[in-house]
Formats: structure tokens, sequence, C-alpha cells
């Protein structure tokens, strides 16, 4: 007797725009299951929450076969984070992890599926989900979605070639012609994809020991799309460049050389001479050389002003601020060049606080931890740790001293966004929107306690 192919999962992302949306939502997603689609929302789990959404969302990011994106012009803004802290964090989270799941993982772009309502609606769709073919489902979800639905169950015949998807069968990692995938291969990278990819990485490890020839290159080859997946861009360099070295596979050799081309364009965008780290080590050395104007230019207008607002708190009831109304002072102080009377001291003081924090950072034995950090896409961590001799000390080795900056891009230019894993929102007091930790995976974060000790802060 034959058994019946599982149904595909697809998880639906979209923004709460209002009541309306929602029930178009959730007759979109009730089309889907009668469609065959095993799709999952999280109206599906209002009646029971969980502890954390953004685990949910990370975890259902993970489990979901299809990620179907509904793009709004409220989705696109939240998604790209231009809107205030607090509105729109589901979005904003699930953005973040899109992205940094499509610049880490490069699985098969039509994972991630945008849809909109009206045909006219596809200018919304941001990048880099404007890459491959999107739907319109109707205003109430009462369009045609065959086409779509076809998609999902992946029918070999009615793909389109825009959206890439390899010539590989359910069942298998990935297919190359002569290449025979054993089922213990398979198996061990469904682990990782199911979520583990740790140990799906250690359990292909123990394979090679008894592989050879192509299987062994091929083996190596799917330990580097694991090793990219979670932002360890190193150990994926190493693994695809040993297939270059050990392969004379055609199309396997070709695969690991474009997810080369891939990590390094990531590298450069990363470290160089315009990317974040630069211009986080040029902040940190003007921290150091004691150039308050530049330290405080460089930062996000969210941060100056957050960083006023404590200022300005913390020196309530002096005589010299009770003549000011304190969000007009706040917002004069906040700019890149204060020139009020009050702008030396602030920034002499927060510059006393910063080079206190950042005592132990020294250019000449500093360097920036060897993995991009993408969050989201504007954003990246920079996380400075201590290197020996001229080697970068990881920190997969044991707790050091590590700085961990938040980068943003604002035009063409990184500034500081904050001093740690959290988006800093200004108001009386200012108050912080910490990343969650599902968005903090591509390595561990510490931070140094009052005395003296580091302590993990995000098992990443």
């Amino acid at each position: 007797m034959a058994h019946e192919a599982a149904q595909p999962r697809a998880l639906i992302s979209y923004s709460h725009d209002s009541d309306e949306h929602r029930r178009t939502i959730r007759n979109f997603a009730d089309r889907l299951r009668l469609a065959g689609v095993d799709a999952w929302i999280d109206q599906f789990d209002e009646h029971d929450p969980p502890e954390s959404w953004p685990d949910w969302m990370r975890s259902e990011i993970e489990r979901a076969d299809s990620v179907i994106v509904v793009v709004t012009e409220g989705y696109a803004e939240r998604f790209k984070r231009e809107t205030g802290p607090g509105i729109g964090s589901g979005v904003r989270w699930e953005g973040a992890l899109i992205t940094a799941d499509l610049y880490h993982s490069r699985r098969e772009r039509a994972k991630f599926i945008p849809v909109v309502l009206r045909n006219e609606d596809a200018a919304l769709i941001p990048p880099p989900l404007n890459l491959t073919s999107w739907f319109a489902i109707g205003e109430t979800a009462d369009a045609d979605i065959t086409r779509l639905t076809q998609v999902l169950h992946r029918s070999p015949s009615q793909l389109p070639s825009a959206l890439g998807i390899p010539n590989s069968s359910p069942d298998t990692a990935f297919h190359f012609d002569g290449i025979q995938s054993s089922g213990e291969i398979d198996a061990a990278f469904a682990i990782g994809t199911g979520g583990d990819t740790q140990e799906a990485i250690r359990r292909l490890e123990s394979l090679l020991a008894d592989s050879h020839g192509e299987e062994r290159s091929f083996i190596m080859f799917l330990q580097g799309v694991l090793h990219h997946k979670i932002g360890e861009a190193s150990q994926a360099t190493t693994c695809f460049s040993r297939v270059l070295d050990t392969s004379g596979h055609a199309a396997l050799r070709e695969s690991s050389a474009q997810r080369l081309a891939i990590l390094h364009a990531e590298f450069e965008a990363h470290f160089g001479e315009t990317g974040p780290v630069a211009a986080a080590t040029e902040w940190l050395t003007s921290v150091k050389q004691g150039k308050k104007r530049d330290v405080w230019r460089k930062l996000t207008r969210e941060l100056r002003l957050s960083l006023a607002q404590d200022w300005i708190i913390a020196n309530e009831g002096h005589p010299d601020l009770e003549e000011y109304d304190r969000n007009e002072l706040a917002e004069a102080l906040a700019v890149k060049n204060p020139q009020h009377r009050l702008g030396k001291h602030l920034l002499r003081s927060k510059l006393e606080v910063l080079q206190d924090y950042y005592h132990r950072w020294n250019i000449d034995s500093w360097g920036a931890a060897r993995n991009p950090r993408r969050v989201g896409l504007e954003y990246e961590f920079v996380v400075m740790t201590q290197a020996d001799d001229g080697i970068l000390v990881t920190e997969e080795n044991e707790l050091l001293p590590v700085y961990t900056i938040l980068m943003r891009k604002v035009g063409m230019d990184w500034r500081i966004a904050n001093f740690g894993a959290a988006y800093p929102i200004p108001g009386w007091p200012p108050t912080s929107e910490e990343i969650p930790a599902p968005m903090l995976r591509f390595g561990r974060i510490f931070t140094e306690t009052e005395n003296g000790n580091e302590v993990e802060n995000g098992d990443t």
C-alpha cells in the first residue's frame, strides 16, 4: 500500500495591519490547507501563546518547507525597520531572521516566497525578497492560488525557473549527477535542516572517515552549506576550498566556487574599508584618543538622543539645567555637533564612561571576530576580541574579554547603534529593545560584569 506524501509545511509571515487583514490571512491559510498545504500562522497558536514569540518565529521558520511573506505597505516598513521602536516588533524580528537566513544559509531562495494582495503592490516587496517570483492572492485572499500551491508542493513541471529550485528530490540533500548520496548522508544533513545544525555537522564529520573520492567531497560540501547556514563563514570557506582541492566533479566544483564567491563578498562587505568593522575600529580609536565630538557624531541619532536623555535625568535638579525644557534640551544635545552650551559637559561625561568601558581595547592587540554577524537588512554586530601575536583568538575557545557593538547602515556609512545586543529606545527614561536570542545565533556574546568577570548574555 502506497503511503501518501507528507503535506508541505508553510509559515505565513504577515503584519497585523487591521482586523480585516487578519481575517484575510486566516482565509488564505484555510485555502492553502484545503489545497493540501500545512499552512501555519500565529493566530493558530494565540489560544496558547508561547513564552517567546521570537523563539516561536525561529522555530517555525526552521520547520517550514516554505515561508510565505505577505507584503503590504505596513509589512514593508516594519521589515525594513522604518517604524518606531516597539511598533511591529514581530515583523521586524521575522524580517531580520528571514534576511539572515537568506544571507547566511544560501538554501533555495524559493523557501521564501513573497505574495501581495494586488499586482500593483509588487513594488513594495523589499530586497532581498524581490529577487524571486511573487504571487497575488487577492484583497480577501480570493484570487486563483493554483500556481502558488504548485510551487509549495514543489511540482517540478510547474515551477518557474526564476525560483532557482535545484534539480533534487525532496528526500535528498542535493543532487549532483554521478554522485550517489547514501541514506546516512541524507539523514545527517536532514538533522541540520531540521534545526540541529551542529549535530548534523558532527555526524557528517564522522561519515568522512569511511568515505572516499567524490562522496567525500560531497560530504565536505554539505558541511560547508551547514556552516554557512549558521554564520560560520570561515569554516564554510575551508570546506568549499577543500572540495575544490579534492574533487574533479564539474558541477560540484562549480557550486562550491559559487558559494566561495558569496562568502568572499560577505567577508569584504564586513571587513572591507567601507564595512562595519572598519567603522567600529575607527570609532574605538576616537574613543581612545579622546576625540569626543568624533565619537559623538558617529553614533546613530537614536543612540545620541537616548544618551542625552540619560544624562539629563542623571543631572536632574542641577541649577544649570533648571531653565530648560528637557525635551527641547535633549533634542538640542542629540544633534551630531551640539552647539548648546551644555553640549561640552555631556560629551565629556559620555566620553569618560566610554573610555572606562572600552579600556581593554587596543588597536594593536584586538581585532574583529572572524564571522560576519548580520542582524536584518541594516544592522550587523561587530565582535571585538583579543589577538595573540597577530592571530585572532576566537570566541569558540575560552571566555575572553569581548566587546559587542551593534552597527547600523545609515545611507552609505556605518554608525554605532548601541554598545550591546539591543536597540535603543529614546524616552523618559530611555530604554532598549533586546534583540531576541534567535537572532543572535552566529556567535557567543559576552559582557563584562562590574567585578571584572565575563558572563555570557546570549546562548547564540
